[in-house]
């Protein structure tokens, strides 16, 4: 069984968090369970990593309008949620 990631929403992302679990409780669930289970796998059309300001963050796409940027302790098994929201 692959080793899981705790998720941790930094306090800046928790609002966010709860308004994008409000409008799309669907995106929302599938979005957890990629942070938990294979949050840096590179999906196409979903995650991405960031460049710019935000090198070092990876971004998700939870809808059209809804994106996470987190960035991940390999060593912790942690996942930072940074940002939660519409797209910046």
């Amino acid at each position: 069984m692959p080793k899981t990631y705790d998720v941790v929403l930094r306090h800046s992302a928790r609002k966010g968090w709860q308004d994008i679990c409000r409008r799309d409780p669907t995106g929302a669930g599938e979005a957890y369970q990629h942070l938990h289970t294979t949050p840096t796998l590179r999906v196409p059309g979903k995650v991405k990593k960031l460049r710019g300001k935000w090198v070092g963050l990876l971004q998700y796409r939870v809808n059209r309008s809804d994106r996470l940027q987190y960035w991940v302790d390999e060593e912790a098994k942690v996942v930072y949620v940074e940002y939660a929201g519409p797209h910046p």
